[in-house]
């Protein structure tokens, strides 16, 4: 490893601290709960945000300490040994401990980002089981935040300042490693090039904003597909030539932690993810309700218990009577999410863009 890499990010350390007296020396964290974006409607153009393109993958934060590196999921679980080229590229990062927060994604033939492609690359489809891993489908670590580096705890710093350091630690040889680069002030333009290109959407993060270990409206995300983590509480029974089960049955916790059925996803199966999800769903089979009360839905439905977490896509939110409630309009499965917990799954609506964009600039000035 260079020592000159060290030397320029030493030099920015002691500039950042100088700027910025807040930040304190003090032990590296042993925990981090990544912070989080308030979903919003639309894309805005703003000169105090920096925006981002949402990557579709895996949340992982990233602990480097004493040459050895590792990775950590959103709920805290390990990843380390399920992407060692990740962990050994950011052992040879020109830095003597650092904690990165970023994002595991797979990459389709074009280079974008693929949750499904993931699920082939891990072969995890399940809490505790594993099918087989296609290694050689390319995977990559964007990183998009420093939070701690060289005994420094950089939380408290304007994120402007911790991506000037984070970018000199990423070797620009890209690699399993990448930076995560934004743009300033044009989040439209951003938005843009980003539906153009299939990706998932953008993330608007205020400028000077710190680092929250919790959701936070100084990250804002505008989503251009809508997906949402959703609890697989049961089954219907198959029509015509298809085996196994019709459709899954979707619910999502509300704000008094009671589950909500929000419709049933038929489609986005092929032959072999579809016969697999059979076997989850047919272990978890219970004869209890996991709603506590009769849904609406055309086929009769076989309750499992509410421990699988699915990736929906689906066109809008639609009001269907009083009985109905909010359901999901045309849901497609994606495949299972193992980095969300069923309590996680709640409802998620856009909040108002603007408000949520002035409040973020008023906190940030008190």
């Amino acid at each position: 490893m260079s020592a000159q890499p060290k030397k320029v990010i030493a030099e920015n350390l002691d500039k950042l601290l100088a700027e910025t007296p807040n930040i304190r020396r003090g032990a590296m964290p042993r925990e981090i709960h990544p912070m989080l974006a308030t979903l919003v409607e639309e894309p805005f153009d703003d000169p105090q945000w920096l925006y981002e393109v949402k990557w579709d993958g895996y949340r992982a934060v990233a602990f480097i300490s004493d040459g050895r590196a590792r990775l950590v999921s959103r709920n805290q679980n390990e990843l380390t040994g399920e992407f060692p080229e990740i962990a050994q590229a950011m052992q040879d990062l020109p830095v003597e401990n650092a904690i990165l927060d970023g994002e595991v994604v797979a990459l389709d033939d074009e280079g974008r980002p693929s949750f499904s492609l993931m699920q082939q690359r891990t072969g995890m489809t399940s809490p505790g089981t594993r099918g087989p891993r296609n290694r050689s489908l390319p995977i990559v670590y964007y990183a998009f935040d420093l939070l701690y580096l060289n005994g420094h705890s950089l939380m408290a710093a304007p994120l402007e300042q911790r991506k000037a350091l984070l970018e000199q630690a990423i070797p620009a040889d890209k690699g399993f490693l990448r930076y995560s680069d934004h743009y300033p002030e044009q989040g439209t333009a951003l938005f843009t090039v980003a539906r153009d290109k299939g990706l998932e959407g953008i993330v608007a993060k205020l400028r000077t904003g710190s680092y929250v270990q919790k959701r936070s409206r100084e990250w804002l995300k505008i989503k251009i597909t809508r997906r949402q983590e959703c609890v697989i509480a049961g089954y219907t029974d198959p029509k015509g030539s298809r085996e196994n089960f019709g459709s899954i049955v979707l619910g999502l916790y509300d704000e008094n932690g009671k589950l909500v059925h929000v419709g049933n996803a038929g489609s986005g199966f092929t032959g072999s993810t579809h016969a697999a999800l059979w076997k989850k769903l047919h272990a978890l089979e219970t004869d209890k309700n996991p709603f506590g009360e009769k849904i609406e839905s055309t086929r009769k439905p076989h309750w499992i218990k509410p421990e699988l977490v699915a990736e929906i896509k689906f066109s809008e939110w639609t009001h269907e009577g009083e009985r109905g409630g909010i359901k999901m309009r045309a849901p497609i499965y994606q495949g299972l999410r193992l980095d969300k917990k069923p309590r996680e799954c709640v409802f998620e609506f856009p909040r108002h863009t603007q408000a949520e964009v002035n409040m973020a600039e008023e906190e940030a000035t008190t």
